[in-house]
Protein backbone atom coordinates (compact mmCIF):
# COMPACT_ATOMS: atom_id res chain seq x y z
CA UNK A 1 0.00 0.00 0.00
CA UNK A 2 1.42 3.72 -0.73
CA UNK A 3 -0.03 6.91 -0.26
CA UNK A 4 1.51 10.43 -1.32
CA UNK A 5 4.39 10.31 1.98
CA UNK A 6 5.45 6.89 1.00
CA UNK A 7 6.22 8.40 -2.75
CA UNK A 8 7.95 10.81 -1.67
CA UNK A 9 11.86 10.61 -2.26
CA UNK A 10 13.62 9.06 0.96
CA UNK A 11 15.76 12.31 1.45
CA UNK A 12 12.49 14.53 1.92
CA UNK A 13 11.05 11.10 3.76
CA UNK A 14 13.62 11.26 6.11
CA UNK A 15 13.01 14.60 6.82
CA UNK A 16 9.58 14.33 7.31
CA UNK A 17 10.11 12.11 9.24
CA UNK A 18 12.68 14.27 11.61
CA UNK A 19 9.60 16.92 11.94
CA UNK A 20 7.51 14.15 12.70
CA UNK A 21 8.94 13.55 15.42
CA UNK A 22 9.58 17.44 16.69
CA UNK A 23 8.13 18.02 19.81
CA UNK A 24 7.50 14.82 21.32
CA UNK A 25 10.61 14.86 23.36
CA UNK A 26 8.29 15.60 26.35
CA UNK A 27 6.41 12.00 25.86
CA UNK A 28 7.79 8.98 28.16
CA UNK A 29 10.91 8.30 27.29
CA UNK A 30 9.76 4.48 26.57
CA UNK A 31 7.06 6.03 24.14
CA UNK A 32 9.18 8.42 22.51
CA UNK A 33 11.63 5.33 21.89
CA UNK A 34 8.55 3.11 20.31
CA UNK A 35 7.65 5.83 17.73
CA UNK A 36 11.43 6.37 16.53
CA UNK A 37 11.85 2.83 16.19
CA UNK A 38 8.41 2.91 14.48
CA UNK A 39 9.56 5.55 12.05
CA UNK A 40 12.58 4.09 11.73
CA UNK A 41 10.93 0.86 10.16
CA UNK A 42 8.98 2.75 7.59
CA UNK A 43 11.60 4.63 6.18
CA UNK A 44 14.42 1.48 5.93
CA UNK A 45 11.37 -0.64 4.32
CA UNK A 46 11.92 2.48 1.59
CA UNK A 47 12.78 1.59 -1.93
CA UNK A 48 15.29 2.65 -4.02
CA UNK A 49 12.56 3.89 -6.40
CA UNK A 50 10.88 6.29 -3.23
CA UNK A 51 8.24 3.82 -3.00
CA UNK A 52 7.18 2.26 0.53
CA UNK A 53 7.87 -1.56 -0.30
CA UNK A 54 6.46 -2.74 3.17
CA UNK A 55 7.01 -6.30 4.28
CA UNK A 56 3.54 -8.24 4.28
CA UNK A 57 1.65 -8.35 7.49
CA UNK A 58 1.65 -12.06 9.32
CA UNK A 59 -0.35 -13.98 10.89
CA UNK A 60 0.19 -17.12 13.60
CA UNK A 61 -2.92 -18.96 14.34
CA UNK A 62 -2.42 -20.52 17.63
CA UNK A 63 -4.27 -23.82 19.02
CA UNK A 64 -4.83 -26.37 21.33
CA UNK A 65 -7.23 -29.04 21.74
CA UNK A 66 -8.76 -31.04 24.38
CA UNK A 67 -10.20 -34.69 23.68
CA UNK A 68 -12.58 -37.46 25.12
CA UNK A 69 -12.36 -40.97 25.21
CA UNK A 70 -14.20 -43.16 22.95
CA UNK A 71 -15.11 -45.76 25.35
CA UNK A 72 -17.01 -47.84 23.06
CA UNK A 73 -15.21 -48.47 20.61
CA UNK A 74 -11.91 -48.50 22.30
CA UNK A 75 -13.62 -51.90 24.05
CA UNK A 76 -14.76 -53.40 20.88
CA UNK A 77 -10.78 -53.16 20.14
CA UNK A 78 -10.01 -54.90 23.40
CA UNK A 79 -12.52 -57.93 22.53
CA UNK A 80 -11.03 -58.48 19.23
CA UNK A 81 -7.42 -58.36 20.22
CA UNK A 82 -7.85 -59.99 23.46
CA UNK A 83 -4.62 -60.11 25.66
CA UNK A 84 -2.85 -58.42 22.63
CA UNK A 85 -4.22 -55.24 23.03
CA UNK A 86 -3.05 -52.01 23.73
CA UNK A 87 -3.80 -50.83 27.33
CA UNK A 88 -3.56 -47.30 26.70
CA UNK A 89 -6.36 -45.61 25.13
CA UNK A 90 -3.96 -43.95 22.27
CA UNK A 91 -4.84 -40.93 20.04
CA UNK A 92 -6.97 -42.82 17.39
CA UNK A 93 -9.62 -43.49 20.30
CA UNK A 94 -9.41 -39.49 21.20
CA UNK A 95 -12.43 -37.43 20.00
CA UNK A 96 -12.11 -33.91 19.98
CA UNK A 97 -14.20 -32.03 23.23
CA UNK A 98 -12.31 -28.76 23.28
CA UNK A 99 -10.69 -26.54 21.10
CA UNK A 100 -9.48 -22.81 21.89
CA UNK A 101 -7.77 -20.75 18.52
CA UNK A 102 -6.30 -17.39 18.89
CA UNK A 103 -5.55 -15.50 15.54
CA UNK A 104 -2.44 -12.98 15.78
CA UNK A 105 -1.44 -10.32 12.89
CA UNK A 106 2.00 -8.99 12.94
CA UNK A 107 2.21 -5.62 10.98
CA UNK A 108 5.41 -4.26 9.63
CA UNK A 109 4.88 -0.91 11.14
CA UNK A 110 2.88 -2.12 14.76
CA UNK A 111 4.54 -2.68 17.63
CA UNK A 112 2.29 -5.04 19.21
CA UNK A 113 0.67 -8.21 17.63
CA UNK A 114 -3.19 -7.41 17.03
CA UNK A 115 -5.46 -10.24 18.16
CA UNK A 116 -8.11 -10.41 15.41
CA UNK A 117 -9.48 -13.57 17.16
CA UNK A 118 -10.23 -15.23 20.19
CA UNK A 119 -12.39 -18.27 20.49
CA UNK A 120 -13.18 -21.25 22.98
CA UNK A 121 -15.16 -23.84 22.02
CA UNK A 122 -16.37 -27.30 23.93
CA UNK A 123 -18.91 -30.56 24.03
CA UNK A 124 -21.50 -28.30 25.73
CA UNK A 125 -21.88 -26.35 22.87
CA UNK A 126 -21.07 -28.75 19.84
CA UNK A 127 -20.23 -31.81 18.72
CA UNK A 128 -16.67 -33.04 17.38
CA UNK A 129 -17.44 -32.79 14.09
CA UNK A 130 -19.08 -28.78 14.54
CA UNK A 131 -15.82 -28.54 16.59
CA UNK A 132 -13.24 -29.20 14.11
CA UNK A 133 -15.60 -28.01 11.23
CA UNK A 134 -15.05 -24.20 13.23
CA UNK A 135 -11.37 -24.75 13.64
CA UNK A 136 -10.73 -25.32 10.24
CA UNK A 137 -12.82 -22.40 9.38
CA UNK A 138 -11.12 -20.20 11.12
CA UNK A 139 -7.79 -21.90 9.41
CA UNK A 140 -9.81 -21.56 6.06
CA UNK A 141 -9.98 -17.92 6.83
CA UNK A 142 -6.67 -17.45 7.52
CA UNK A 143 -5.16 -19.96 4.95
CA UNK A 144 -1.88 -17.69 4.70
CA UNK A 145 -1.32 -17.93 8.74
CA UNK A 146 1.02 -20.43 10.10
CA UNK A 147 -0.10 -23.43 13.08
CA UNK A 148 1.25 -23.12 16.54
CA UNK A 149 1.11 -25.25 19.03
CA UNK A 150 2.70 -27.28 21.87
CA UNK A 151 2.60 -30.70 21.04
CA UNK A 152 0.69 -30.97 18.20
CA UNK A 153 2.22 -32.82 16.08
CA UNK A 154 2.44 -35.80 18.67
CA UNK A 155 -1.35 -36.03 18.74
CA UNK A 156 -3.67 -33.06 18.13
CA UNK A 157 -3.37 -33.16 14.32
CA UNK A 158 -3.36 -36.72 13.82
CA UNK A 159 -6.90 -36.63 15.68
CA UNK A 160 -7.83 -33.92 13.38
CA UNK A 161 -6.96 -35.80 10.53
CA UNK A 162 -8.56 -38.91 11.88
CA UNK A 163 -11.98 -37.01 12.19
CA UNK A 164 -11.56 -35.37 9.04
CA UNK A 165 -11.13 -38.35 7.01
CA UNK A 166 -13.94 -39.98 8.82
CA UNK A 167 -16.05 -37.38 8.31
CA UNK A 168 -15.48 -36.28 4.84
CA UNK A 169 -13.87 -33.05 5.69
CA UNK A 170 -11.23 -30.82 3.32
CA UNK A 171 -8.44 -30.45 6.05
CA UNK A 172 -7.15 -26.86 5.76
CA UNK A 173 -3.70 -25.96 3.88
CA UNK A 174 -1.88 -25.83 7.22
CA UNK A 175 -2.29 -29.42 7.69
CA UNK A 176 -2.02 -31.22 4.95
CA UNK A 177 1.89 -31.29 4.39
CA UNK A 178 2.46 -34.46 6.41
CA UNK A 179 5.90 -33.44 7.47
CA UNK A 180 6.58 -32.56 11.16
CA UNK A 181 8.89 -29.57 9.73
CA UNK A 182 6.26 -28.39 7.36
CA UNK A 183 6.75 -24.50 6.82
CA UNK A 184 2.60 -23.98 7.17
CA UNK A 185 3.27 -24.95 11.08
CA UNK A 186 5.23 -24.55 14.48
CA UNK A 187 5.21 -27.26 17.04
CA UNK A 188 7.27 -25.03 19.94
CA UNK A 189 7.38 -28.19 21.45
CA UNK A 190 9.64 -29.78 19.35
CA UNK A 191 11.32 -26.57 18.24
CA UNK A 192 12.23 -24.97 21.21
CA UNK A 193 13.99 -28.41 22.14
CA UNK A 194 15.28 -29.43 18.84
CA UNK A 195 17.83 -32.92 19.59
CA UNK A 196 16.90 -32.01 23.51
CA UNK A 197 14.20 -34.21 25.29
CA UNK A 198 10.95 -32.73 24.64
CA UNK A 199 9.13 -31.52 27.78
CA UNK A 200 5.53 -31.05 28.86
CA UNK A 201 3.85 -27.56 28.38
CA UNK A 202 3.63 -26.71 32.35
CA UNK A 203 7.31 -27.99 32.66
CA UNK A 204 8.38 -25.36 30.10
CA UNK A 205 6.52 -22.69 31.85
CA UNK A 206 7.48 -23.05 34.97
CA UNK A 207 10.91 -22.86 33.96
CA UNK A 208 10.08 -19.69 31.86
CA UNK A 209 8.03 -18.20 34.81
CA UNK A 210 4.89 -18.26 32.62
CA UNK A 211 1.50 -18.56 34.18
CA UNK A 212 -0.10 -22.09 32.68
CA UNK A 213 -3.12 -24.92 33.35
CA UNK A 214 -5.02 -23.69 36.29
CA UNK A 215 -5.80 -27.71 36.66
CA UNK A 216 -2.87 -30.33 36.61
CA UNK A 217 -2.15 -31.78 33.54
CA UNK A 218 -3.75 -34.72 34.26
CA UNK A 219 -6.71 -33.79 35.63
CA UNK A 220 -8.30 -33.09 32.07
CA UNK A 221 -9.56 -36.10 31.21
CA UNK A 222 -11.29 -36.53 34.07
CA UNK A 223 -13.12 -33.20 33.77
CA UNK A 224 -13.89 -33.75 30.23
CA UNK A 225 -15.45 -37.71 31.52
CA UNK A 226 -17.23 -35.16 34.20
CA UNK A 227 -18.47 -32.56 32.17
CA UNK A 228 -16.99 -30.05 34.25
CA UNK A 229 -16.93 -27.54 30.45
CA UNK A 230 -15.95 -24.19 32.47
CA UNK A 231 -13.00 -25.58 34.01
CA UNK A 232 -12.25 -27.33 30.56
CA UNK A 233 -12.84 -24.12 29.39
CA UNK A 234 -10.20 -22.45 31.35
CA UNK A 235 -7.79 -25.26 30.83
CA UNK A 236 -7.73 -24.78 26.77
CA UNK A 237 -7.89 -21.00 26.99
CA UNK A 238 -4.69 -20.96 29.59
CA UNK A 239 -2.61 -23.67 27.17
CA UNK A 240 -3.26 -21.43 24.24
CA UNK A 241 -2.19 -18.28 25.60
CA UNK A 242 1.15 -19.84 27.31
CA UNK A 243 1.43 -21.15 24.17
CA UNK A 244 1.11 -17.54 22.54
CA UNK A 245 3.41 -16.22 25.11
CA UNK A 246 5.90 -19.01 24.31
CA UNK A 247 5.16 -18.64 20.79
CA UNK A 248 5.59 -14.96 21.05
CA UNK A 249 9.57 -14.89 22.58
CA UNK A 250 10.59 -17.99 19.84
CA UNK A 251 8.96 -15.78 16.84
CA UNK A 252 11.10 -12.60 18.08
CA UNK A 253 14.18 -14.28 19.21
CA UNK A 254 14.81 -16.06 15.77
CA UNK A 255 13.82 -12.53 14.11
CA UNK A 256 10.66 -13.86 12.52
CA UNK A 257 8.85 -10.62 13.44
CA UNK A 258 10.19 -7.61 15.57
CA UNK A 259 7.81 -6.91 18.51
CA UNK A 260 8.38 -5.23 21.97
CA UNK A 261 7.69 -8.47 23.64
CA UNK A 262 6.06 -7.09 27.06
CA UNK A 263 3.53 -4.74 25.55
CA UNK A 264 2.47 -7.75 22.94
CA UNK A 265 2.03 -9.68 26.17
CA UNK A 266 0.06 -7.34 27.68
CA UNK A 267 -1.99 -6.73 24.16
CA UNK A 268 -2.47 -10.70 24.37
CA UNK A 269 -4.22 -10.07 27.78
CA UNK A 270 -6.21 -7.42 26.73
CA UNK A 271 -7.97 -9.02 23.88
CA UNK A 272 -8.74 -12.40 26.25
CA UNK A 273 -10.29 -10.03 28.78
CA UNK A 274 -12.45 -8.27 25.93
CA UNK A 275 -13.37 -12.16 24.85
CA UNK A 276 -13.77 -14.14 28.10
CA UNK A 277 -14.34 -11.40 30.79
CA UNK A 278 -15.14 -14.20 33.46
CA UNK A 279 -12.15 -16.44 33.39
CA UNK A 280 -10.31 -16.74 36.26
CA UNK A 281 -7.65 -17.76 34.99
CA UNK A 282 -6.69 -14.54 33.40
CA UNK A 283 -8.49 -12.65 36.45
CA UNK A 284 -6.33 -14.51 39.00
CA UNK A 285 -3.00 -15.69 37.22
CA UNK A 286 -2.06 -14.48 33.40
CA UNK A 287 -3.36 -10.45 33.90
CA UNK A 288 -1.41 -9.74 37.02
CA UNK A 289 1.59 -11.90 35.37
CA UNK A 290 0.97 -9.55 32.73
CA UNK A 291 1.06 -6.39 34.30
CA UNK A 292 4.19 -7.55 36.28
CA UNK A 293 6.13 -8.02 32.98
CA UNK A 294 5.34 -4.65 31.66
CA UNK A 295 5.99 -2.16 34.92
CA UNK A 296 9.45 -4.82 35.29
CA UNK A 297 10.03 -3.50 31.41
CA UNK A 298 9.88 -0.33 32.17
CA UNK A 299 7.19 0.95 29.77
CA UNK A 300 4.06 2.54 29.98
CA UNK A 301 1.58 -0.19 27.69
CA UNK A 302 -2.57 -0.44 27.62
CA UNK A 303 -4.28 -0.89 30.69
CA UNK A 304 -6.68 -3.62 31.29
CA UNK A 305 -9.14 -4.82 34.35
CA UNK A 306 -10.43 -8.00 34.43
CA UNK A 307 -14.21 -8.07 34.84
Amino acid sequence: MTDTKNNAHPVTAAAEIAVDVVGREHEHPADFGTTLEREARAFSARAKDGETVLPPSRRFVVVDLEFAWDHDRYAGYRISEGEGAEQNVRWPFHRVAAACWMVMRFDPLGDVPEVEELAVITSAEADEVEIVQKLFSALDRNEDATLLSWGGEAKDFAVLRLCAAENELVLPVQLRCLSPQAPTRIDLCRAVAVQARPVHLPEYAAATSIPSKPSPSKSIGALVEAGAWKDVREQVLADVLTTAVIGLRHLVSHAIVAFNTPRSIAALAEAAVRAMPSSKFLQNSFCPWARAQLAASRLRGPVFRAA
